[in-house]
């Protein structure tokens, strides 16, 4: 059943354990990723969403990492260029849906910020990179996943219908209008730019989730604006 606190809160896991490989591996984030009850944790949400044999995947991957092998690889992938300048892979949407085009970048980037705002997603100061990076946007659906598990905890209650609906369309215009067009071309690049099981474990489950997720949400406005313009309290949402 996909209409459970339960299903909404393995993908909110889900999107956040991805999210977390896509950032530079400080020791705190790969011990948080490798700890064993997140690693079951991780097999247990691909497992209730469908994604069991990436979700595995990945939890092999991680269990035999090491804080500084995965630091070099994240270099070699997204942090240092080679030497015409250019990254192995860009992990920004806007170099995937909107080609050179810095107003359409500007456009986009404007849209998932709107997106962040509306869920009450606000970047850390410590997070330097643009917001359309693939690690924002898969914590904001992480974050859209876990309001839905609590809607869906009070669903006796009428008046959550109306909360339900925005938050389903907040989900829908990412997966629509972002996710859907960006994170399977990244995680191809990702495939032929790296042999680095958990980069690529991590690629696959992005891919695998994002496709099944958004193959079960209604179709987004056309306008990635429409939706970031339309919101929810934040007593609503706890």
């Amino acid at each position: 059943m996909t209409e459970t606190p339960a299903f909404h809160a393995a993908r909110a896991g889900l999107y956040a354990a991805v999210a977390g490989a896509f950032v530079y591996p400080e020791a705190a984030t790969v011990e948080e990723l490798t700890d064993r009850d997140a690693l079951e944790g991780i097999e247990r949400a691909g497992r209730r969403t469908g994604v069991e044999a990436e979700a595995a995947a990945f939890t092999d991957a991680l269990a035999d990492c090491s804080p500084v092998a995965l630091q070099a690889e994240y270099n070699d992938l997204f942090g240092v260029p080679d030497e015409d300048g250019t990254y192995a892979v860009v992990p920004y949407e806007g170099n995937y849906t909107v080609g050179s085009e810095i107003d359409d970048e500007q456009r986009r980037i404007a849209a998932v910020v709107g997106l962040l705002e509306t869920v009450g997603l606000e970047p850390s100061d410590e997070f330097r990179e643009r917001q359309d990076h693939v690690a924002t946007e898969l914590e904001l659906m992480q974050v859209a996943a876990g309001q839905r598990a609590v809607v869906h905890e009070r669903a006796s209650d009428p008046e959550e219908n109306e909360v339900l609906d925005e938050i389903v369309g907040v989900e829908s215009a990412v997966l629509s209008n972002h996710l859907i067009d960006f994170v399977p071309a990244f995680a191809h690049d990702v495939r032929e730019a790296t042999d680095c099981d958990v980069y690529l474990a991590a690629a696959d489950l992005a891919q695998s989730l994002v496709e099944s997720d958004e193959s079960l949400h209604p179709p987004a406005p056309a306008d990635p604006d429409d939706i970031s313009e339309r919101g929810w309290s934040a007593d609503e949402r706890r």
